[in-house]
């Protein structure tokens, strides 16, 4: 993991401005396409999606996975007011900042979607969330690629080798021949 950029830009305030119209990341359902396979497919779990934004990418994971009961965070008040316009009747949506906030509860599955290359010190954040989850937890990053002036890090398949919780790795092309890489923590 290298740090591609000094100073952070991912604040709230930039991101409710991003949000508030509900649009933004309308493709991210691509994204959440991907990780699909590595979910039980009849086994009742619950999962939660920290810097879900709109919620556009975790509504079509409820779709497809029925036994899994879904929630969605994120930092954005506008974000948050935006998902639960939008897609609250299926999904509970909460404002939560990974930096200031604890969770009330655990989950039996933690999503990080295309989050992590925004947040100082992902390993932390993850660490901190590992105490969270009862079974797995899964990061998706770009892969290699500081794409965005949002994006704080770049990561490789060694970003997270010296955590005990890391288990395995899948890069994923994407249609514009960009990776991916899925990250699979363990309990």
């Amino acid at each position: 993991m290298k740090r591609v950029i000094k100073e952070n830009i991912n604040t709230k305030e930039y991101w409710d401005e991003l949000l508030d119209s509900g649009t933004w990341g309308k493709g991210r359902w691509k994204l959440y396409k991907k990780i699909i396979k590595y979910f039980p497919k009849k086994r009742k779990i619950t999962s939660l999606d920290i810097g879900c934004a709109v919620g556009h990418g975790l509504i079509e994971l409820s779709k497809q996975l029925l036994n899994i009961t879904f929630e969605g965070c994120d930092f954005s008040d506008k974000g948050i007011e935006q998902a639960k316009k939008i897609y609250g009747k299926e999904i509970e949506f909460f404002v939560h900042d990974v930096y200031k906030d604890e969770l009330s509860k655990n989950y039996d599955y933690i999503l990080f979607i295309e989050t992590l290359e925004h947040v100082d010190d992902p390993k932390k954040i993850v660490k901190k969330y590992l105490k969270y989850c009862n079974e797995k937890m899964f990061v998706t990053v770009p892969y290699k690629q500081g794409l965005w002036k949002e994006h704080v890090y770049q990561f490789d398949e060694n970003s997270f080798n010296d955590l005990k919780e890391f288990k395995k790795y899948y890069l994923h092309k994407n249609n514009n021949k960009t990776k991916i890489i899925l990250y699979v923590f363990e309990k």
